[in-house]
């Protein structure tokens, strides 16, 4: 009886000995660039040189970023919605979320870029997409123009992503976005009017050069023009 009892004891004392063992395995971080070396080696980075500033998949974040946003740093979309992450993170999309608005449109199939030129005389509008090429379409008084400060406020926190020293493996239980870049151990209604005054209202006069657009709608008129139904500009 008594030798069960040391033994009962023991195990207890190694079990709370590899608590802390494992958490330090989970934290660690070798060549001390903020990146945990589980998460570097399950995306093929070096655990002995620093790679945090570098970009291998060449979509816009860098190691550091990627690893706060959750996506993979060998995938430029990894939410496979057509936008490189890099893109949806300067438009305010989620790049874990391939329809970030819950609108049933995929985030790379909404016209999202910046304002190319607007002719206020003829209100033809052309917008450079994010994910290449260009859409016109004109401009009528019907066309709900939108600020949203949303966009520009998630670009602000994660600006200063790449001198964080936050080595966490995002993969805890307060992780709560998801898509195939997600480190795994660890509604919006219709644009008809469920906005609930979310958004500050802009004019015509906010179209200009170079003015990043969040998301825009367009629509086919009986007459075969097509018609910019909602644009909505980050703040």
């Amino acid at each position: 009886m008594r030798k069960a009892k040391l033994l009962i004891v023991a195990m207890f004392a190694l079990a709370l000995l590899a608590v802390p063992a494992a958490a330090d395995a989970k934290r660690r971080d070798r060549d001390h660039d903020g990146l945990p070396d589980r998460w570097e080696k399950r995306h093929d980075l070096s655990v002995h040189q620093k790679s945090a500033k570098k970009d291998p998949d060449k979509d816009g974040l860098n190691n550091k970023r990627e690893f706060k946003r959750h996506t993979d740093p060998r995938d430029a979309d990894t939410d496979n919605d057509g936008l490189d992450d890099g893109d949806e993170v300067h438009m305010g999309d989620d790049p874990c979320d391939d329809d970030t608005d819950n609108d049933g449109v995929e985030d790379g199939d909404e016209l999202a870029g910046t304002v190319q030129s607007f002719d206020s005389a003829t209100g033809v509008l052309t917008i450079a997409l994010a994910g290449g090429g260009t859409q016109s379409g004109t401009v009528t008084d019907a066309t709900r123009i939108e600020c949203d400060d949303d966009a520009q406020l998630s670009a602000a926190r994660d600006g200063g992503d790449d001198e964080s020293g936050d080595d966490r493996d995002n993969s805890g239980p307060g992780s709560t976005s998801s898509g195939p870049g997600r480190d795994g151990d660890g509604d919006r209604g219709d644009d008809d009017g469920d906005d609930e005054n979310e958004d500050e209202s802009c004019t015509t006069a906010d179209l200009t050069e170079g003015r990043v657009v969040h998301e825009a709608k367009i629509v086919t008129d009986s007459s075969g023009a097509v018609v910019f139904r909602k644009i909505e500009l980050d703040e």
